[in-house]
């Protein structure tokens, strides 16, 4: 097993793994969250981008795994203590693989790559009801700071 930044030749099986991630997120919330298919444009934008990350975990040539980092900042307010951090847009490890610590290795190549670039720390988002994730989360020292709460209407 390898935890190595993507390349443009891994794009395919990329595109492969942000499916089952959609999929994952359309059973969980299939009222905001739908299965979709990749291009390939968005991790190739990543891949090239210099601001933004995805590792991959490769085992013999086979994608099992990948997490989307980016940099951002704060919003340029007053009342708001201006600094970057680093922001896990998508983080997937196939079903199959699970609980074999590949999670925890992308994870962790994220936090070596952000503190290289002096970054405070680390956000995500997960749905409220991914029990899986969020356990996994939690175990990897995450910390609620916050919040989104929706109003029907």
């Amino acid at each position: 097993m390898e935890i190595r930044l993507a390349i443009l030749s891994d794009i395919e099986q990329i595109c492969q793994l942000y499916h089952e991630f959609w999929q994952y997120n359309a059973q969980r919330q299939p009222e905001y969250c739908s299965v979709a298919t990749e291009s390939g444009e968005y991790p190739k934008s990543i891949i090239e981008s210099e601001h933004a990350d995805i590792f991959v975990a490769d085992t013999d040539g086979a994608l099992v795994g990948l997490i989307n980092v980016r940099e951002s900042k704060t919003l340029p307010y007053d009342a708001i203590v201006q600094h970057r951090y680093a922001e896990v847009i998508e983080l997937h490890v196939k079903s199959e693989c699970r609980r074999q610590g590949i999670g925890s290795m992308l994870i962790n190549a994220s936090k070596q790559c952000r503190k290289a670039r002096n970054l405070g720390y680390i956000e995500l988002i997960s749905l409220v009801n991914a029990e899986e994730a969020n356990s996994f989360y939690n175990n990897e020292n995450f910390i609620t700071v916050s919040h989104i709460r929706r109003y029907a209407l």
